[in-house]
């Protein structure tokens, strides 16, 4: 894949690239060795008079000043991945789509009412009812957090359908004694986990006034599980006490309309820009 690819609105460069390309747009290009610079040439990033390339120009300067931006941490059986969101003051949008094990970010342009479609896509979002057996299940955040954290690294250490295996036979162990309905709706969400994925939607200085968060277990055909309480975005003093996480089952429908109202109101938006000194 090229570096610039024009038609298909896409840029593929490193963190140590963009980093560099973010210092010559704001006017501190002595910075960048020429070293770098060459390679940015070579790639097409940068023009022969050292003039930044306009569509690389447009995503350096929504990384810069960003007005929305959203973070999609996910683990499955790939591994994990966070995926980068940027809204710039022209209201378009650049996203990033990553794999595991790839050195280089691609970043892809679009138009801003393609944001929540492309939020879907990079959740795996689908149409999904959930069983009618469904019943919330709930257990301490540390258990919880231990229990995920096995997950997300079964691509390092072992098999994602290994961790599956011996947390199903040792629930008890795990998570301690339960009502026997508890107990059974644990094992079922468990037996069907998929993946995890987080939303982290931040639009001002300050990460409580202006964030909204969403965290979801995705259990296939036993649909879409949406952790309630603690609720996020968290923060260290939110997980001090070692609360309940409760997970709700929850459908595609009301998933779609959670992840519609992470995004902040045109007032949100003004309000946080005028705490950063900013103007929208």
């Amino acid at each position: 894949m090229p570096a610039l690819d024009t038609m298909r609105r896409r840029l593929s460069v490193s963190d140590d690239h963009l980093e560099a390309l973010r210092a010559v747009s704001n006017g501190e290009s002595a910075g960048v060795d020429a070293a770098t610079r060459e390679e940015l040439s070579t790639a097409g990033l940068l023009t022969a008079d050292g003039e930044i390339h306009p569509l690389v120009a447009d995503l350096a300067l929504a990384m810069s000043r960003p007005l929305i931006e959203l973070f999609v941490e996910s683990a499955s059986d790939r591994g994990q991945v966070t995926a980068h969101v940027v809204v710039g003051g022209d209201e378009t949008i650049w996203y990033t789509d990553p794999w595991p094990g790839r050195d280089e970010t691609v970043y892809t342009r679009d138009a801003l009412p393609q944001l929540i479609w492309v939020l879907a896509r990079l959740v795996g979002f689908r149409r999904s009812t959930p069983p009618p057996v469904s019943r919330p299940v709930a257990a301490s955040f540390s258990t919880v957090g231990s229990l995920m954290a096995a997950f997300a690294a079964a691509s390092e250490h072992t098999e994602w359908e290994d961790v599956r295996t011996v947390a199903i036979a040792t629930l008890d162990d795990i998570l301690g004694s339960m009502e026997t309905d508890q107990r059974e709706m644990w094992l079922a969400v468990l037996a069907t986990l998929q993946a995890t994925w987080r939303v982290t939607c931040v639009w001002g200085p300050d990460s409580r006034a202006h964030a909204r968060g969403l965290a979801v277990w995705d259990c296939g055909p036993g649909g879409f599980w949406v952790r309630t309480t603690p609720a996020e975005p968290l923060h260290p003093e939110d997980i001090a006490a070692d609360p309940d996480a409760t997970f709700v089952p929850t459908s595609g429908g009301d998933l779609w309309q959670a992840l519609s109202d992470l995004l902040p109101a045109k007032g949100e938006l003004e309000a946080g820009a005028a705490a950063s000194g900013a103007l929208v």
